[in-house]
């Protein structure tokens, strides 16, 4: 059998890097190309749902998010202003429905489980990619540092502002969707363990505003996430210092307990929410696109991160099954990806008053009552085209209807 075709990731953020994992578990050789001189998310958390988590399960590293993630029992949503209780809903369901929990995690804690996995033999630190060349021997994907790289398949895994994208779609500037996030983390042994509630994680509605507050490291950190209108533009970019009480003044009048976790922010950083309409174009031939390079999604789907871990686990599946023709392999994940999410990206540039409508300045949505739910399953419903207990990826020749991960 010919030797398998070689890979470069270009873009080592989590995406990049569980591609890359992925990949080199399936049996291909890879490289990644990250554009920082050191690998690092700024220090925040991330959520990610049973389907996400059964795709990283699958690919081996299962007992590594067991080690680093806080498993979640459920979230409750209160008004930002008077505190009442308005839903309450039982995640903890999950685990048992779909055989995966929904988890939480400090993003440097995750994304040092992925480089651990992958190893530092295939990183490539200080890597910008300024663009691709297509020759008849294979692709070359070259860096701002001067150095060049070739392979037979190139994986866009770059983000948003995607310089692979850009290759393959000429200038597309994603769109500012009068939407900003702070962000912030607070010492968690400050405050007292019900803070958050009974579950630890617990979401604050108000008037064109959400925040997101849960505890990570065993509850030694409270992470908290804003989003809000914004009638200014404001810079795209993780890491773009923020002044406390700025954060503070877009959240008056809160509730005593949301209040106590704005005064206990000591540093914080801002950007912008950009987006782009969906597009079908991810990729040809043998260059491909994933994650938000592909699909970019707002935060307040709360999917971004899953639906990169999808791609990743479906594309080895995909490319593993046709080691002698790449060019099949992309493009029936292509067939089974794009019509799957779709709908989920559909209205990629919704306002934050659209999220939070059904609420006015009390707090209260439309029903009176306050409800407690499980999470519907359709909720949790993936798209993950094959299962590991399968003999292979849906054939690209056929409309695949893509399993729940109950299924998996």
């Amino acid at each position: 059998m010919a030797a398998l075709p070689t890979i470069a990731v270009v873009g080592g953020g989590l995406g990049g890097l569980a591609t890359a994992v992925a990949l080199a578990r399936a049996g291909f050789e890879v490289d990644v190309f990250e554009r920082a001189a050191a690998l690092g998310e700024v220090g925040a958390g991330i959520n990610i749902s049973p389907q996400a988590t059964k795709a990283l399960s699958a690919i081996g590293l299962g007992d590594a998010l067991a080690t680093v993630g806080t498993t979640v029992t459920g979230q409750i949503q209160r008004s930002m202003y008077t505190g009442e209780l308005l839903v309450e809903t039982a995640l903890g369901v999950a685990g048992a429905r779909f055989g995966a929990p929904y988890y939480v995690f400090h993003r440097a804690d995750l994304l040092g489980a992925l480089a651990g996995a992958l190893g530092t033999a295939r990183l490539h630190l200080e890597h910008r990619c300024t663009g691709l060349d297509e020759g008849p021997s294979g692709l070359t994907v070259e860096f701002a540092n001067g150095a060049r790289h070739r392979a037979d398949v190139v994986v866009g895994a770059d983000g948003i502002h995607s310089q692979v994208r850009r290759y393959l779609q000429g200038t597309d500037e994603p769109t500012f969707t009068g939407q900003m996030v702070w962000r912030a983390l607070l010492d968690g042994t400050t405050y007292p363990r019900d803070v958050l509630g009974p579950h630890g994680f617990c979401g604050w509605i108000g008037k064109g505003s959400h925040i997101m507050s849960y505890i990570l490291r065993g509850g030694s950190i409270i992470n908290l996430t804003t989003q809000s209108d914004a009638d200014e533009w404001v810079e795209e970019g993780w890491s773009t210092p923020g002044e406390p009480h700025d954060m503070r003044s877009y959240f008056p009048g809160a509730a005593p307990a949301l209040q106590s976790l704005l005064d206990g922010v000591t540093a914080c950083s801002k950007w912008g929410l950009f987006g782009r309409a969906p597009s079908h174009e991810w990729g040809r031939g043998r260059i491909q696109l994933i994650g938000d390079a592909a699909h970019p999604m707002l935060r307040n789907a709360g999917q971004g991160a899953a639906q990169a871990f999808e791609d990743a686990y479906v594309l080895a599946r995909w490319l593993q099954a046709h080691p002698d023709d790449p060019e099949a392999g992309l493009a029936g994940f292509r067939h089974v990806r794009i019509p799957e999410r779709t709908p989920s990206s559909a209205s990629p540039l919704p306002t934050a008053s659209s999220c939070t409508r059904a609420t006015g300045r009390s707090g209260r949505r439309r029903s009176r009552h306050v409800r407690r739910r499980e999470t519907p399953r359709s909720a949790w419903a993936g798209s993950m085209a094959t299962s590991p207990r399968s003999s292979g990826p849906c054939a690209a020749s056929t409309r695949c209807r893509s399993t729940r991960p109950s299924d998996l």
